[in-house]
């Protein structure tokens, strides 16, 4: 008989949860003490898969062949086996499994909440008919809500793409891991099946995602208010375009092509996130940070399309090739609420530095966005050529006291001597409070000596207190580093 507490649900599935965590094979002598619990126990076991090798596995040995190298599976966890097989070793259903045995593997699969595919490109055509022969109304996993699939070198999959098609799927992600040929034929059959009840859609591809351009955006057209996180690198119809950005709900959006040029209603209404090309980084921003009317006669009060934006972004992300200057400065003013910004730029490769602001920009850009906890202003390169100091640094720490990682560029020519007068003077340092703890920075000079080290350190420490992982790309800061963990 069970104890009375093992009768409280929800204490249960805790406990569930964190044997399956930590130990599995406990967790599935657990279920085995009750018939009560085995359901709850063994739901929870396969809620997550990475491959469906392991759920084929289910079937009687004599059904399937594997290959000789051994490592431990989730199937000898279940069945309390020490028989060791190798993780995505099956290669064929030789036989045909009883109906019996169709059915034990379909309560296996329904279970299963989310799955991961892209490793089973050697399972063979005839098993994915085997399975959809035996799957009622073709669907293998009946209440499937995540789908993870890399879709290259899985064409056979693909062409059964169907068995996977739950009706509760809300989050599904379609991403090219490698250089392999395209199955385009069968992804945009995909695609062009998925339900409009989508939370989360995320589309990577690569060169070549136009061939998708159709079926993304007649998807995206049928979609409503679940939509939360939409992260696509295919480009829409104009008609899609306008749609998805007046989605009440969508929070995640990467922008691709250009904007339109006028809008005729308010845009992204809740959008958080926003990540955009290097190509139509100033044309979306330009477009979120101005005033516009879609007909200029119009007497009626300007569309502001950043009101909505201004409050409720929270972080931005502008990819390799970002020029860091005023037009990106006064754009960044507008979202005041902005906690992450990530801006990347090629200067440290190509020489020429791209970080165009100055100390009194820092200044301005730290007051106005006091919630920074992440700030990436490119990559620091060596040239040191650009105009702003430790003092942009300074300006950081009094007004950014969330802050906790933070990458920019700053003149390390005289850093020697402006760290001295920093310590010497009345800066403000008495003010530096933020709890920075890693700083990413440019080069430092040749001309620092050893004896310097101790001024810098001291320097570093008065504006960021908490400061103890400095990195570089230049090897030179690692005795400085070594000093701030002291």
């Amino acid at each position: 008989m069970l104890h009375p507490v093992l009768g409280i649900d929800e204490l249960v599935r805790l406990v569930i949860g964190e044997l399956v965590q930590t130990s599995p094979r406990t967790a599935v002598s657990f279920a085995l003490t009750c018939r009560s619990l085995e359901e709850p126990t063994l739901s929870s076991l396969w809620n997550e898969q990475f491959s469906l090798t392991d759920l084929l596995k289910v079937l009687p040995n004599h059904t399937w062949v594997q290959d000789e190298y051994e490592i431990e599976s989730i199937v000898s966890v279940c069945f309390l086996s020490t028989h060791r097989i190798r993780y995505n070793s099956l290669q064929a259903i030789e036989s045909d499994p009883s109906a019996e045995d169709w059915t034990r593997l379909r309560r296996y699969a329904s279970w299963m909440r989310g799955l991961h595919l892209g490793s089973d490109g050697n399972i063979p055509r005839g098993t994915f008919l085997r399975l959809s022969r035996n799957s009622p109304g073709e669907v293998l996993c009946p209440k499937l809500e995540w789908l993870h699939w890399d879709f290259d070198g899985t064409q056979i999959a693909l062409t059964y793409f169907h068995l996977f098609l739950s009706p509760h799927l809300k989050c599904v992600t379609l991403n090219r891991s490698n250089m392999g040929d395209i199955p385009w034929i069968q992804l945009t059959g995909l695609i062009s099946s998925l339900p409009s009840s989508l939370e989360e859609l995320t589309i990577m591809c690569g060169p070549g995602g136009e061939t998708l351009s159709d079926a993304t955006s007649s998807l995206i057209r049928r979609c409503g208010p679940s939509l939360r996180r939409l992260r696509s690198h295919v480009p829409l119809s104009g008609t899609a375009l306008h749609h998805a950005m007046q989605l009440p709900n969508l929070r995640s959006w990467i922008a691709v092509q250009e904007p339109p040029r006028t809008v005729s209603t308010y845009v992204f209404p809740s959008l958080e996130q926003l990540r955009i090309d290097k190509l139509v980084a100033l044309p979306w921003l330009h477009l979120l940070t101005t005033h516009e009317k879609s007909n200029p006669w119009d007497s009626s009060p300007s569309v502001t399309p950043h009101q909505n934006v201004g409050e409720t972004l929270t972080s931005i992300y502008c990819p390799e090739g970002t020029v860091v200057d005023s037009s990106l400065f006064s754009s960044l003013l507008v979202f005041r609420g902005l906690v992450t910004v990530f801006v990347d730029t090629h200067c440290h490769e190509e020489g020429v530095c791209t970080f165009r602001l100055t100390d009194d920009d820092m200044k301005v850009l730290s007051a106005t966005l006091p919630h920074l906890e992440h700030l990436r202003l490119g990559r620091p390169c060596s040239s040191n050529s650009c105009s702003n100091t430790v003092a942009s640094l300074l300006s950081i720490s009094i007004h950014c006291l969330g802050l906790t990682r933070l990458a920019i560029h700053f003149n390390t020519r005289t850093i020697v001597g402006d760290m001295q007068h920093l310590l010497d003077g009345d800066s403000g340092c008495d003010s530096a409070k933020c709890g920075l703890r890693k700083l990413v920075v440019g080069y430092l000079p040749l001309g620092v000596r050893g004896e310097d080290i101790g001024t810098l350190a001291d320097g570093f420490k008065a504006i960021f207190p908490s400061l103890t992982d400095l990195t570089d790309y230049s090897g030179r800061w690692l005795e400085l580093e070594s000093r701030l963990c002291d």
